[in-house]
């Protein structure tokens, strides 16, 4: 066992949630002591989580010494911030290092970003993770490719109700999807369960599926009877896009996945294999249970 029973988690939001809540589900069952949820505002907004256990503790990530104080016992951080907040995981961090927190896992939860990518998002994670190494304190990646329950939407070109989808690219490159509750479930358990040595310094990557775009939509015409309407942006309108502005995030995402960017790994390296019971989501059955 790896002996992890006492956690803090940074941000509560759509991820952060729902790790929150697979934690809480183990400490009704001993595995877990404290769930410490850091948040800027408090908990008020959270009695969902603080009912089912959780812990709110309410931080300044400007003051160090607010922070150090917030993690006191506090074994393994989980930062699940957001894009707007990464600069902030490096006090946190710097925090944690000071508090004796024993492992770090940033605010990944995408694709990979090892060696970093061209992108500012990309390479704020990426330099976390240099500023760990330097610090000496133990991460935990884990790479989960496209949030399956999350990525739908009519902002990243998906609205799917009205029977009208936006990609780019060819839409044949596969693709990794993990639902929001399953990264809950997989993070709890092997944080709870591993030999730390399997811990430190590890890469996890996890998926529900894979499977290309174009796929998925054949497989949700077939399973809903509906006609999707398709539009595809090309590779070179990708480019120009992004070219023309570096903040067009959604360009970036359906040009890095048209280059293949979109799994997280290779087959063999992929760590479902880990937990043999982890029975995720297949994409397929979430999409359709979102526009029943």
């Amino acid at each position: 066992m790896s002996g992890f029973k006492n956690f803090g988690v940074a941000g509560a939001g759509n991820i952060g949630k729902g790790i929150v809540k697979a934690l809480l589900h183990l400490k009704k069952d001993g595995a877990v002591t404290s769930v410490k949820v850091l948040t800027r505002s408090g908990g008020k907004k959270f009695s969902e989580l603080a009912d089912l256990g959780a812990t709110f503790v309410e931080v300044n990530y400007d003051d160090p010494t607010s922070l150090k104080e917030a993690l006191a016992g506090t074994e393994v951080v989980i930062s699940t911030v957001g894009a707007l907040a990464l600069g902030a995981q490096t006090q946190l961090a710097d925090a944690s290092k000071a508090a004796g927190v024993q492992l770090f896992v940033p605010s990944e939860f995408g694709g990979p970003t090892e060696g970093g990518v061209d992108n500012a998002l990309f390479e704020a994670k990426f330099s976390l993770q240099k500023h760990l190494k330097e610090q000496n304190l133990p991460f935990a990646l884990f790479f989960t490719g496209l949030f399956s329950d999350f990525i739908f939407k009519p902002i990243f070109g998906f609205d799917f109700k009205n029977g009208k989808v936006t990609i780019g690219g060819s839409g044949n490159e596969p693709i990794s999807f993990t639902s929001i509750p399953d990264i809950g479930r997989f993070v709890a358990h092997v944080l709870t369960t591993l030999p730390r040595k399997d811990l430190e310094w590890h890469t996890f990557r996890i998926e529900g599926d894979r499977l290309s775009f174009n796929n998925l939509i054949s497989l949700y015409e077939q399973r809903s009877g509906s006609n999707i309407q398709l539009t595809k942006r090309s590779r070179a309108e990708l480019q120009a896009a992004v070219k023309e502005n570096s903040a067009d995030f959604v360009s970036f995402l359906f040009l890095h996945w048209d280059l293949g960017g979109g799994v997280i790994g290779r087959p063999e390296e992929i760590s479902n294999r880990i937990w043999p019971e982890w029975k995720p989501k297949s994409v397929i059955d979430i999409l359709v249970e979102e526009n029943a």
